[in-house]
């Protein structure tokens, strides 16, 4: 009995089981479409970034421009005061000099803002005005260097002849004499005429013999002793 009625009084303490309902509504749903751009805002879009490229590039070349002006007027400069300085007059250098100045003014001045166009010009004017030392200085220099390649060929040409190689025995003594002697005038022209002559002329003027006609010195001599040299061995008689 006592069982019983616990469980009843259990039952009663109990809340009483929750329904599940089920309730359809409708719903009302929007729908919104998100496109691409139309082609006059991607055709604009596509110029814009063009023209931001452009700029940017106006002004990297102008700067490179600007550049180049000022590394040639720094230069120039500091070779008239030291390695142009024997090949150019005393006026001419001190007209330079003062026209390299004005550039420098101009620059950092009335120039600061200028465009691409306006440094290279001034650029090249000045390039006219200071091509000629520059010119004068690098074929004075040039001249040392061909002399000293005609050397090493006449080394190779005066050895070759005086070679006993079977591969040159068909030479006769005369045409070797002939490539010994070619090697030596060469040799007595470029020291006796060119390299001497250089020791008193003047360096602010052209000089009369060139690095040029020293190359064309070795070449002529390169052909005759070539040619002799280098001739091909006679075919043996005919059986």
């Amino acid at each position: 009995w006592d069982v019983e009625m616990k469980e009843e009084a259990k039952g009663k303490d109990e809340p009483p089981a929750m329904k599940l309902v089920t309730r359809q509504e409708k719903l009302q749903v929007e729908q919104k479409k998100y496109l691409g751009m139309s082609s006059e805002e991607m055709a604009a879009k596509k110029q814009e970034e063009f023209d931001m490229a452009l700029q940017d590039r106006i002004i990297t070349e102008t700067n490179e421009a600007r550049n180049d002006l000022e590394e040639y007027v720094y230069n120039t400069r500091d070779a008239l005061e030291s390695r142009f300085k024997e090949f150019i007059s005393e006026d001419a250098r001190q007209a330079l000099l003062a026209k390299l100045g004005e550039a420098e003014e101009w620059i950092y001045g009335d120039g600061e803002d200028a465009q691409k166009g306006v440094y290279a010009e001034r650029l090249e004017k000045l390039k006219v005005e200071g091509g000629p030392v520059e010119g004068l200085y690098r074929e004075w220099g040039a001249i040392p260097d061909a002399v000293d390649a005609l050397k090493l060929s006449v080394e190779n040409w005066k050895a070759l002849a005086a070679s006993t190689d079977k591969a040159h025995d068909h030479v006769s003594a005369e045409d070797r004499d002939k490539v010994k002697k070619q090697c030596v005038d060469s040799m007595d022209w470029a020291k006796g005429v060119v390299l001497f002559g250089m020791k008193a002329h003047d360096k602010s003027k052209p000089y009369e013999h060139s690095g040029e006609s020293v190359r064309q010195r070795k070449e002529e001599l390169d052909k005759f002793c070539g040619g002799i040299m280098n001739a091909p061995k006679p075919k043996p008689p005919a059986p």
